[in-house]
């Protein structure tokens, strides 16, 4: 019996697989579940809104798939997967309890919200070893984006980062060294992996910037349904909502960029983009749309 439970554990004491084992069979276990149509998840979500128990638990494990999607794209911020997804989980549980089919929407892309929201809390509550106010982590959030995409530039010092950090959000560069400076009293992603000098800890960190022929599918699909559909508006319309939004390659435009560009009000953009977007959610193509969205 001692021989069969020393193989459980490797050398370090830990585990052998256990929780990649247990995480991999509840992905099989959801994937397995089919997704709704939009009748059926209408009509199960007025059964649940009634009361009805075995409409609401099918409303949840039908989306199940979808917090895991979400789950995925929070990793390397603090907290393993399985707890993301157990966050996320929560959110959903959260979100069928508050939707309202009569809106109109369908139940996922009103549940993202709900998702996102429950993980980042999460986040922000128990992935650091100092608990910090939600609208620093915010802060932080941007800041580790903007980091993201300036570190592209090759040659930068620290110095010359801060500084396109800075520009790059429009804060003073006091504000982001400090915060910046937060991060660094943890660990550093350079930093060797436990006695292994030949591997930071980077090395071992899932490399998000690379998108997975999957999704790379997925988005071309998307960019070609989304560039059908906006081209059916009208002209002037239509080159409006792909500046707002950097359609095509584009640099998103504020309001008052396009309002210059096209000597109109900041009011006359919005409503134009208002409108636009309406025309948008009313063609035969929303709700392929909003699929690929969710």
């Amino acid at each position: 019996m001692k021989k069969n439970k020393m193989k459980s554990t490797n050398s370090r004491g830990r585990p052998q697989n256990t929780r990649e084992n247990s995480l991999l069979l509840y992905l099989q276990e959801i994937n397995q579940i089919p997704l709704l149509t939009k009748n059926a998840e209408e009509r199960l979500a007025r059964l649940a809104a009634e009361g009805n128990k075995a409409a609401r638990d099918k409303l949840i494990t039908s989306n199940l798939r979808f917090v895991v999607s979400m789950a995925k794209k929070y990793q390397g911020k603090g907290l393993p997967l399985e707890d993301l997804i157990s966050e996320g989980n929560l959110g959903l549980l959260n979100a069928v309890d508050h939707f309202d089919v009569e809106k109109g929407y369908r139940f996922i892309t009103y549940a993202v919200w709900w998702i996102r929201q429950s993980i980042m809390k999460a986040i922000m509550e128990k992935s650091h070893m100092i608990r910090l106010p939600a609208n620093k982590i915010a802060e932080l959030n941007m800041v580790e984006k903007a980091r993201q995409i300036i570190s592209k530039k090759t040659g930068l010092s620290i110095n010359e980062e801060i500084n396109e950090i800075a520009a790059f959000l429009d804060i003073s560069k006091k504000k982001t060294m400090e915060l910046v400076n937060i991060r660094k009293d943890v660990f550093s992603m350079d930093d060797p992996f436990a006695n292994e000098n030949s591997i930071a800890i980077k090395d071992l960190v899932e490399d998000e910037s690379t998108t997975s022929p999957v999704e790379y599918a997925v988005n071309s699909m998307l960019k070609d349904e989304l560039k059908e559909e906006v081209g059916k508006l009208e002209k002037r319309a239509s080159e409006l909502i792909r500046n707002r939004y950097g359609l095509e390659g584009k640099r998103p435009m504020t309001l008052k960029e396009i309002g210059d560009h096209y000597d109109l009000s900041k009011e006359r953009v919005r409503q134009i983009e208002k409108w636009s977007l309406v025309q948008l959610k009313q063609s035969k193509k929303a709700a392929k749309l909003k699929s690929f969205i969710a």
